[in-house]
């Protein structure tokens, strides 16, 4: 049976090939993004704490209407696992990484910080930026 560290690893591992299934092409009804060539996508694996799951995942949805309205907000999406009810996944597109560092200085961002640090939910973030094809 797979450890902690080993269902995180390929959770990592998923969540890096959900990303790349999920941002090519570019769904219509997405907003166009200005400066293409600077947007980020930030891949955030949530660990909730047996439990908490629906407060976590409560937690995690009311952060997606602020979020979505800020201007550099190109997508924000959240997933749960169906094999680890405490493991959530954020898919977030910005126009910059000056966008995304300006969303996690917003006041609901950094309430949840702090909220999640209080509850002992762990977060992990990479930042990605798409590889153009050459044309």
């Amino acid at each position: 049976m797979p450890g902690p560290t080993t269902s995180r690893r390929g959770l990592l591992a998923g969540a890096t090939a959900l990303a790349a299934g999920l941002l090519l092409p570019r769904p219509r009804g997405v907003r166009a993004e200005a400066g293409s060539n600077d947007a980020v996508t930030a891949v955030t694996l949530i660990h909730g704490i047996p439990g908490s799951e629906q407060d976590l995942k409560t937690h995690l949805l009311s952060l997606a209407a602020p979020t979505r309205a800020e201007a550099g907000c190109l997508a924000y999406d959240l997933y749960e696992s169906p094999d680890a009810p405490t493991e959530f996944l954020r898919l977030e597109r910005w126009r910059s990484l000056a966008d995304l560092e300006a969303h996690k200085a917003t006041p609901h961002l950094r309430a949840s910080f702090e909220k999640r640090q209080r509850e002992g939910w762990t977060t992990q973030i990479t930042i990605w930026r798409r590889v153009a094809a050459d044309r």
